[in-house]
């Protein structure tokens, strides 16, 4: 399996502290069956000090030492949304998955953004292709997933935290995720790891998890086929989504109609 979005690098954000740490997130991830890590460090939400990429190259190289042969780690950065986002990609501020053509955004907690498609947007002129990170746990997107659904016909692809399948994020995170699966609004399982007891980099249990409401090729293609073609800078196969019905339109339909 292959994990694009983790905080395994250590002393940069809310991830890892310390290296043992990052080595024993390393043990465990490799013990569950991970091969690949993307070290996908916070950007401009305040929890990290921003690193430049070549910074994080050099982090990769000295965490790739002490990790061996456990399992090898790429870099990334799981970057926050905002207004300056294309300035910042286009500035070469933030670090694409693999230094390739993909990159993890992550919103807000509690809201959509105003605005959002027009980000992606301006990100795809850029020939990069946006990875929207955990849905699933965004309150607005709770209470209408079929946002998402919006986002993936305008090419934006979307990454659900394999805990959320577990229900360790909670009934509504779980609930939206299965959701967002039986629509084809999924396109990668990851982690979203920080920690080797708490938010463990394990992946397996979300693919199973996955397994039982969409097939087992298919759940493994979350965590296996598409992620490789995102670390290679290949296209990954999006299935059309199906539509959503029977939502309740009010107050956020002022944002997708």
């Amino acid at each position: 399996m292959i994990d694009i979005h983790s905080h395994i690098m250590p002393d940069i954000d809310d991830g890892a502290r310390t290296l043992e740490e990052a080595v024993a997130m390393a043990e465990v991830a490799a013990a569950d069956g991970i091969r690949q890590m993307v070290s996908t460090p916070h950007m401009f939400n305040g929890i990290s000090n921003n690193p430049e990429p070549s910074e994080i190259l050099d982090r990769v190289k000295k965490l790739q030492d002490a990790v061996g042969s456990l399992l090898k780690i790429l870099p990334g950065n799981e970057v926050h949304i905002s207004h300056e986002i294309a300035e910042q990609a286009k500035a070469n501020r933030v670090t694409r998955i693999n230094n390739r053509n993909y990159m993890l955004v992550e919103f807000p907690q509690l809201t959509v953004p105003i605005g959002a498609d027009e980000l992606f947007y301006k990100l795809q002129l850029q020939s990069i292709y946006p990875i929207l990170v955990h849905p699933e746990r965004n309150v607005q997107i709770q209470n209408r997933p079929s946002i998402v659904q919006a986002f993936v016909e305008r090419g934006v692809l979307i990454q659900v935290t394999a805990m959320s399948l577990t229900g360790d994020f909670g009934g509504s995170a779980r609930q939206t995720a299965e959701k967002l699966l039986r629509h084809n609004c999924v396109h990668f399982l990851a982690t979203d790891c920080h920690r080797a007891e708490r938010r463990p980099p394990i992946l397996s249990r979300g693919r199973d998890a996955a397994a039982q409401i969409i097939g087992a090729e298919r759940a493994r293609r979350l965590v296996y086929e598409n992620p490789l073609a995102v670390v290679n800078g290949e296209p990954v196969e999006m299935e059309s989504p199906i539509p959503f019905t029977k939502e309740k339109k009010g107050l956020l339909s002022r944002f997708f109609g």
